[in-house]
């Protein structure tokens, strides 16, 4: 049975990955309340017949992994509207944590506005598997792909632009939230190459008063996390930088794993070339081949700040920063390189 047929029964739902009675309406007024203390935001719900008639019915069509990209049809006066099923979370997740349909709702009613993360329409939990509803616009959106983007001050752009969503989470609500769900899996870039920050349903808010909160479980996404975080399930806004310092990384050398399974263990152990590559003349050792570019004096020192600030952000130079400073520091820089 496809994802977007109705459930038929209560038994039927007994049986599925999601319990309907979960996902009510009344499971995002809590993630409201418990975001955000209950501030109104602006969230419709839809019927599976208003997606099923917005979209024609053609929800075989996957553009990447847990979306589909709707150009036909209307649905509340959007044209252009972009799907996103929530497939393959846990029906039953630990309680300090919410991660789901709910949070991510809830959460990007609050950020919608923000040029960095999709516009949200609505909701529909009527499917076998909860459905989020972005604006679409005319613009058609991709997943970040390291193998297509060839130029480095794009790649800087889409590091700017992330640190800035990043940064609005960490400090435009009375409760920081901590995303903690880095990776270029989790980024959408529109025709004209903003980037956007997606799939908001494991962040996490700090108390008021705290710098940081336990949970009862990290996840598995070693790369992108931090020894307090791996071990002691300590959530804090340093883990949103030390996920961004690897992404930094990432964007600069093309290596799609920087710590592995095997070593994740070790106190973060990265590949030797981080440092030893600077000053000497050797950038052009480590910088991604797929970049086509000729490594003059500016553009090497560019590169070379680049990486600096990704090792603050992983605590291998003194103090780690801020996400509001790390993005202010990467806009400099995309302005010293016009």
């Amino acid at each position: 049975m496809g994802w977007w047929k109705k459930k038929k029964s209560r038994a039927v739902v007994k049986e599925q990955t999601w319990d309907r009675d979960q996902w009510r309406g009344e499971k995002i007024l809590e993630a409201l309340i418990q975001c955000c203390d209950g501030k109104p935001n602006s969230i419709k719900f839809f019927t599976a017949d208003q997606i099923l008639k917005a979209t024609q019915k053609h929800f075989c069509k996957f553009v990447f992994p847990n979306y589909i990209f709707m150009g036909n049809g209307t649905l509340d006066n959007h044209r252009m509207i972009l799907l996103r099923k929530m497939k393959g979370r846990s029906p039953h997740p630990p309680r300090d944590i919410c991660t789901g349909p709910p949070k991510d709702v809830a959460i990007s009613s609050m950020v919608s506005d923000h040029k960095n993360f999709m516009k949200l329409v609505g909701c529909c939990f009527e499917f076998e598997y909860p459905v989020i509803v972005y604006y679409g616009g005319e613009r058609q959106y991709s997943p970040v792909d390291l193998n297509k983007i060839v130029s480095w001050r794009r790649r800087m752009k889409i590091a700017e632009e992330v640190a800035t969503a990043l940064a609005y989470l960490h400090v435009a609500f009375p409760r920081p939230f901590v995303y903690r769900n880095m990776g270029l899996k989790n980024i959408l870039l529109d025709k004209n190459g903003v980037a956007k920050l997606n799939d908001l349903s494991y962040c996490v808010s700090i108390p008021k008063g705290e710098t940081h909160v336990k949970l009862t479980w990290a996840g598995k996404d070693y790369d992108y996390m931090d020894n307090d975080y791996i071990f002691n399930r300590v959530v804090s806004e340093k883990t949103d930088v030390f996920g961004f310092g690897v992404f930094m990384q990432k964007l600069l050398t093309g290596e799609k794993i920087l710590r592995s399974f095997v070593n994740w263990r070790e106190k973060n152990k990265f590949p030797k070339w981080l440092s030893s590559y600077m000053g000497e003349g050797r950038m052009g050792e480590i910088v991604d081949p797929k970049m086509s570019l000729v490594l003059e004096e500016e553009e090497r020192c560019l590169m070379e700040a680049f990486l600096v600030l990704s090792e603050r952000c992983i605590g291998l130079r003194g103090e780690v920063p801020k996400m509001v400073e790390v993005a202010k520091e990467l806009r400099r820089s995309l302005k010293q390189g016009e």
